[in-house]
């Protein structure tokens, strides 16, 4: 079934996070009708797989741009190890455990000169290589995690 332009538009707007009484809104449905149009619409079997397609799409989007930016990162991140740098390796796998969702607020790390900035080589290596391990682990498993939902709306 071919979804009209309100349909299509309801469902970019949903996807796009709009609740379902503002996406109907945005679709052009009337303000007295937008709730009851938006549950109805909702209960559409064509519809909902409209919305999936376009929450994948997005998904798809979403890890690109952040696999770009974690690209970005790796020379730096590189360029730490390489110079024993453990604050500036710190900072990056901060950037990058950000970038995949494993951490909001708070910092792994002081800044400005905190015990990090003042670590030898063999400390470098040794805890603080086992939490990038462990973030690397996080990573994969969410990236993992988010193919399997973007291949179950597909």
């Amino acid at each position: 079934m071919t979804l009209n332009s309100r349909q299509e538009t309801f469902c970019r707007a949903y996807a796009s996070g709009a609740k379902g009484t503002v996406a109907a809104r945005v679709a052009g449905y009337s303000a007295a009708g937008a709730a009851n149009q938006a549950s109805r619409l909702l209960q559409n079997p064509h519809v909902a797989e409209r919305i999936g397609e376009f929450q994948a799409e997005q998904a798809a989007a979403q890890a690109e741009a952040a696999q770009g930016l974690m690209d970005k990162l790796e020379p730096v991140y590189q360029t730490g190890l390489d110079n024993n740098d453990a604050e500036t390796v710190l900072q990056v796998v901060e950037l990058q455990a950000r970038i995949a969702g494993l951490i909001t607020g708070g910092s792994i790390l002081p800044r400005g000169g905190g015990r990090a900035a003042h670590l030898g080589a063999a400390d470098a290596s040794s805890g603080h290589m086992e939490f990038l391990r462990i973030l690397d682990e996080k990573a994969d498993a969410a990236e993992a995690a988010a193919e399997a939902a973007a291949e179950e709306c597909t």
